[in-house]
C-alpha cells in the first residue's frame, strides 16, 4: 500500500523532496509498529500514533516539531489506508500531535556580521560568478536550499527599476508544502544573476545552478559553502538554513520589514512562527537583557 501511496503522492504533484520525507517517515514508522506488536500490519490506530510520539519524544528525543512532522505524513498515509478499506476509521490529526510545549533555550544559529563578510569576500576574491550568485541568492532572499536548486531560468523576472510596482523576483514554485510565492530581488541579488548568466554553461536543462557534472544538487551547494567557509578560516560551517536564518533575523531585528511582509517572502506557515524563532532568540540577546536590570 505504500508504493500505492507514494504513486498518488506523485500524481498530486507532489516535489521529490516531500515524497521522499514521507516515505521515510512511514518506514520508520512501520518498523517501530512491527517491533512493537510483533507482527507486520498495515492497519493503523489511534493508538498507534499515539504510543509512537511518547517513543519520539522519550526515547528519540525528537523536538515537537520534528515529531509533529513525522505524525502529519503518518495520518496521510493512515487516510489513505482507510479510504482503501484497510483500516476501519480515519484518524484526526489533532488528537495525535504532540503538544507545542515552549523549548526553554531554543537559538537560531545564525551568521555574525563579521563572519558573513569574511565569508563573501572569500568567495568574491574567486571570480567564480556561479558561487557568488549562491551566496547572493541565500543570504539576500532567505530561500530554502531545496528552493534554490529548483529555481529555473524562467523564474527570474528582471526588470529596470523605472515604476511602482516593477521590481525584479523570483518565482519559488517547489516551497514548503508546494505553494508558489514571489520572492523580490534587491540590487546586488539582480547583480550577480546578470554577473552569471554572461558565463553560465549553455546547457539543455533550465535549472539555474550548473556545474560540470549538471545541474547543481542541494549536497553539491553545501560542499560550496563548506569549501568557503574553511577559506575563509571560520570556526564553523556555513549552511544554507543558517542563511535562511540569518535573513530573517537581520530584517526582523533591524525593523526593516513586518512580520507579515516576511512570513510571504519566505513562506513560513504564520508569524507567530517568526516571533518564536527570530526575536530575541540568542544566548547574547537574553543575557543584555538581565544586564540591564538596575537590582
Amino acid at each position: 500500500m505504500l508504493l500505492n501511496f507514494i504513486q498518488q503522492l506523485q500524481r498530486e504533484g507532489k516535489s521529490s523532496h516531500t515524497i521522499l520525507a514521507y516515505r521515510s517517515d512511514i518506514k520508520q514508522f512501520q518498523e517501530w509498529l512491527e517491533d512493537t506488536v510483533g507482527y507486520k500490519t498495515e492497519i493503523i490506530t489511534e493508538t498507534d500514533l499515539r504510543e509512537y510520539r511518547q517513543y519520539l519524544n522519550l526515547n528519540r528525543k525528537l523536538k515537537v516539531t520534528s515529531i509533529n512532522r513525522k505524525l502529519k505524513g503518518i495520518v496521510r498515509f493512515q487516510h489513505y489506508l482507510f479510504e482503501n478499506n484497510v483500516c476501519k476509521e480515519g484518524i484526526e490529526l489533532r488528537n495525535v500531535l504532540q503538544k507545542n510545549n515552549i523549548e526553554l533555550d531554543y537559538e537560531v544559529n545564525v551568521v555574525e556580521k563579521q563572519e558573513q563578510y569574511r565569508l563573501k569576500r572569500t568567495i568574491e576574491a574567486t571570480g567564480n560568478k556561479r558561487d557568488i550568485l549562491i551566496y547572493y541568492f541565500l543570504f539576500g532572499t532567505g530561500v530554502r536550499c531545496n528552493e534554490l536548486v529548483s529555481v529555473e531560468i524562467d523564474d527570474i523576472h528582471l526588470t529596470g527599476r523605472n515604476g511602482k510596482s516593477n521590481y525584479s523576483y523570483v518565482l519559488i514554485r517547489s516551497g514548503k508544502g508546494d505553494k508558489l510565492r514571489k520572492v523580490n530581488l534587491n540590487a546586488s541579488v539582480v547583480s550577480a544573476i546578470k554577473d552569471y548568466f554572461e558565463v553560465r554553461p549553455d546547457v539543455s536543462s533550465k535549472k539555474l545552478f550548473q556545474g560540470q557534472r549538471g545541474s547543481l544538487t542541494r549536497l553539491a551547494i553545501n560542499k560550496v559553502l563548506e569549501k568557503y567557509s574553511k577559506k575563509a578560516q571560520l570556526e564553523y560551517v556555513v549552511t544554507p538554513h543558517m542563511a535562511r536564518h540569518t535573513f530573517c533575523t537581520n530584517l526582523l531585528k533591524d525593523g526593516k520589514v513586518d512580520p507579515k511582509t516576511l512570513a510571504i517572502l519566505t513562506g513560513h506557515s504564520s508569524v507567530d512562527t517568526l516571533y518564536r524563532f527570530y526575536i530575541n532568540s540568542s544566548a547574547e540577546d537574553k543575557q543584555n537583557a538581565v544586564d540591564g536590570l538596575y537590582l
